[in-house]
């Protein structure tokens, strides 16, 4: 009997990959342990290992396909071994269930069951990711009455939480009001967004209500009803209130950027036009973009646009941590790991932490969430490519808070390491709740690095470098002759922070925190 192959676990965030590359083709030998595929996630890279040795002898999806973490993506046996009774056992179970899904009628949900609860065995049967179930478990939601967006129609965790979003705006009628006066024909920036991406006519969407009600999910209900090569028009989530015109008031009508003219209504359906960022001129070339770089984008512009940004810089004196690296060097080299500088931030930055909680925390509408476990997000810039351009990955120490200075240092090495030679695994992303930068490393003094979500805060470290310092035995704004310079090994910290959830004093107060620890040493 075939064996199925099945992805490796992939982390509880985590509900599809893409296959990147097939190592071994249909019919090719396979030997247990074998690498057969590369897939690829939003986060990081893996291969999958052959879990038993054969022919494989079917590969279910193509190179660049969606797959969802719980499918079979291939199937290994013997040669000459049929794979049809596997197949039409898959097929023949999906018809069932269709069918059983065609004709219970209106009335089944009001008959009390006998033996084992229908609606037990739909769920079940129910294509699902495996967050997605756990999501509808816990909001009782049932997934039969959810339509699935994901591959091949699989229910995914998103979908579960807009089912559950539009049940409770259903008992809600506020949520079916637009915005009153000038404002009720005004749609969200997400919505206008989303509708030029993917040339939508809002009007033809809101199909009669305020433009002011629709939500991004209606439209990507109307994204998908367009490539289903359905009617575009979407039905209303939430009916806006039949006088919504009229109590509006004049001031309500549609605004002039928002009016088309009849020529502009008749070539609406014309091809939009390359914006001109997209096409090389002489002397040009358009480099298609990476996934990394993709990702990276994407992580940081929507970073940035969620937090307010607020960035605070601190001088620190390096003199006695780097007189401690020059006498412990060869200390911890003879136990088989480099003692690098970086390694000192670490425990520097969970000072700061354990003296202002809320640097170790996130934003929700509900509260801010303090974390007590520190998880150290460690950002490792990939090597450059031919046009210089290159990626950047956040490996995280796990518990760093319970690692001395030698464990910190030995973690530092292998992330760093397995970041560059393209080998850590999706569980070495996860989980991070804060996150250092240290751009000192490429000659950078200060820059303002950007948070990563959900983060609190994000810490940049520049370069080291020799600058004259004042020494003085008085305050700083008192004139004393016995004033003098001395050249120190001086950096500045970068402390990017949400302000939602700190502000400049505890802010400062956590980078005090930081610059005591590293001048400590």
């Amino acid at each position: 009997m075939a064996i199925e192959l099945k992805l490796p676990d992939m982390g509880e965030e985590i509900e599809d990959v893409t296959i990147s590359r097939w190592l071994i083709q249909e019919g090719d030998d396979v030997h247990e342990g074998d690498i057969v595929v590369e897939v690829a996630t939003d986060k990081v890279d893996t291969e999958v290992p052959a879990t038993a040795s054969g022919k494989l002898l079917k590969a279910n999806f193509g190179e660049g396909e969606l797959v969802p973490v719980d499918a079979v993506i291939a199937l290994i046996g013997e040669e000459g071994e049929s794979i049809d009774s596997t197949i039409g056992s898959t097929s023949d179970s999906a018809s069932v269930t269709t069918s059983q899904e065609e004709t219970v009628s209106p009335e089944a949900d009001h008959v009390e069951p006998t033996g084992a609860a229908p609606m037990e065995v739909e769920e079940s049967e129910i294509k699902a990711t495996p967050v997605a179930k756990r999501v509808a478990a816990e909001r009782g939601v049932s997934l039969s009455a959810i339509t699935g967006t994901g591959s091949n129609g699989q229910v995914t965790k998103q979908d579960v939480l807009n089912h559950f979003d539009s049940e409770r705006g259903l008992e809600d009628d506020s949520s079916s009001i637009g915005l009153p006066g000038d404002l009720a024909n005004i749609p969200s920036l997400v919505v206008r967004r989303l509708a030029a991406e993917n040339n939508l006519d809002l009007e033809e969407i809101a199909a009669g209500r305020p433009l002011s009600t629709l939500t991004k999910y209606d439209l990507l209900s109307a994204i998908a009803s367009r490539d289903a090569g359905e009617e575009v028009i979407v039905a209303p989530r939430f009916a806006p209130p039949k006088d919504w015109q009229q109590s509006a008031g004049p001031a309500a009508q549609k605004p002039p950027a928002l009016t088309k003219t009849a020529s502009e209504a008749a070539s609406s359906d014309a091809k939009p036009v390359p914006s001109p960022q997209t096409v090389a001129q002489g002397g040009e070339e358009l480099i298609q973009l990476s996934r990394m770089r993709t990702l990276v984008a994407k992580n940081t512009f929507e970073s940035y646009r969620t937090a307010p940004h607020v960035t605070t810089w601190w001088d620190v004196d390096m003199s006695a941590l780097l007189a401690h690296r020059k006498a412990h060097k060869q200390e911890y080299a003879d136990a088989g790991v480099k003692l690098t500088v970086t390694a000192y931030f670490v425990p520097a930055i969970i000072a700061g932490l354990r003296a202002v909680p809320a640097a170790n925390a996130s934003w929700s509408n509900e509260g801010v969430i303090i974390r007590r476990d520190y998880h150290i997000g460690m950002a490792v810039a990939l090597p450059m490519d031919q046009n210089g351009m290159a990626g950047l990955i956040v490996p995280v120490i796990k518990n760093a808070g319970d690692l001395n200075l030698l464990g910190i240092a030995r973690a530092v090495n292998d992330l760093a390491q397995r970041a560059r030679d393209g080998k850590l695994q999706t569980a070495d992303l996860q989980g991070g709740t804060f996150t250092f930068s240290n751009y000192g490393t490429s000659g950078s003094r200060f820059q303002t690095p950007i948070i990563v979500q959900p983060q609190a805060g994000i810490l940049g470290i520049g370069a080291i470098e020799k600058r004259p310092v004042v020494i003085s035995k008085s305050r700083a704004v008192d004139p004393d002759p016995t004033d003098y310079m001395l050249f120190k090994p001086m950096l500045t910290l970068g402390f990017s922070y949400d302000h939602r959830v700190l502000d400049g004093a505890t802010a400062d107060a956590f980078c005090a925190a930081v610059k005591q620890s590293l001048e400590s040493w």
